[in-house]
């Protein structure tokens, strides 16, 4: 399962997707409306406090624990940029809570670090928890309550740092995302709440599918990460491969726009196209006098997505990635979202 972490401004969200993913249709009054998403919510105070940290020590847990989220001298995006590592414990915890939330499952282990077995994600189950879904809703702090009454802890390492979003300045509502892979053993009961209105357990594969049929609707960091995570439908695979580039950080994917005579193109790092010094708080979006397609050009690295009236699609050619997988070239394509 994929944890997706956004920050509006300094305000974080939480989204998640499962290997055997979770898709979760939000409601009309959520944030991305009548669309398949992560789970997701903001980022609170209570998230970063600093009481955490001394609850996670008394299950062994160290500063080396605690550095191991960051590796000195991998790439930082902005979200990281002061502090990675507090920034990733509070993220991860993040995640966490939201995903209580909004589906119910509480991604927290009863185990000391010594007795940890595997990279496979905890959860705890109990009766009670209904009611402390209520409680943790309407007071985030009260997640380190329950925490401390059931002796558990935020299962942050069995996250696993997977990619940034940030969404263009131009966009009435802008998102810093962190994606955050964990992995679970069984498939657990998952609990839609207000902001929800379907939830499935699919994979990244059929998923697609069904946008590419315009049965759901995908925005583009969600199509981009299902496309992603297709290249390792394994989860044992998955699940290494995740945790061993978490530490390694990467680029920031943030859309560049342009326009063309016949669209608009949103150019992604790696894009030859893409420029060399962007300013993620100024709105510009440069006219080009060629067609979407004429801006391919020839044999050039493609990384963008490219919206028509009839279509929009998201176009990877001669691209390779720093510290993530290569998705050879392709054409993602996925409904307007005013479809």
């Amino acid at each position: 399962m994929t944890l997706y972490n956004e920050c509006n401004q300094c305000n974080a969200v939480s989204e998640r997707q499962v290997e055997c993913d979770e898709k979760n249709t939000r409601t009309h009054n959520a944030s991305f409306p009548n669309s398949v998403v992560f789970p997701g919510g903001v980022c609170e105070a209570a998230d970063g406090d600093e009481e955490w940290y001394k609850h996670l020590r008394t299950f062994g847990y160290t500063d080396s624990d605690f550095k191991s989220f960051h590796r000195i001298g991998s790439p930082l995006t902005p979200l990281f940029e002061n502090n990675p590592i507090q920034r990733h414990v509070t993220l991860r915890i993040t995640a966490i809570r939201e995903t209580f939330e909004e589906l119910g499952l509480l991604i927290c282990s009863q185990s000391h670090k010594s007795d940890k077995g595997n990279d496979w994600a905890s959860l705890l189950d109990n009766d009670d928890l209904k009611h402390w879904r209520e409680r943790v809703s309407k007071n985030p702090a009260d997640l380190l309550t329950l925490c401390k009454e059931y002796k558990c802890y935020p299962d942050i390492w069995a996250l696993h740092y997977w990619s940034n979003w940030l969404t263009p300045v131009n966009q009435p509502k802008r998102f810093d995302a962190a994606f955050f892979v964990t992995a679970l053993e069984n498939k657990p009961s998952i609990y839609s709440n207000s902001e929800v209105v379907n939830v499935k357990w699919l994979t990244p594969t059929e998923i697609l599918k069904l946008s590419s049929k315009a049965e759901v609707i995908l925005y583009p960091p969600q199509a981009y990460e299902f496309s992603r995570l297709s290249y390792l439908p394994d989860i044992n695979e998955l699940l290494t491969f995740a945790k061993k580039r978490s530490s390694q950080g990467n680029i920031l994917l943030y859309p560049v726009p342009i326009q063309a005579k016949d669209g608009m193109i949103q150019l992604l790092p790696g894009d030859y196209l893409y420029p060399s010094d962007v300013d993620f708080n100024t709105q510009s979006s440069p006219k080009k006098d060629k067609t979407i397609l004429e801006l391919r050009g020839n044999n050039q690295s493609l990384h963008r997505v490219e919206v028509t009236k009839s279509r929009r699609e998201i176009i990877i050619q001669n691209y390779h990635p720093i510290n993530h997988i290569t998705m050879n070239n392709l054409i993602i394509p996925f409904p307007s979202i005013t479809a």
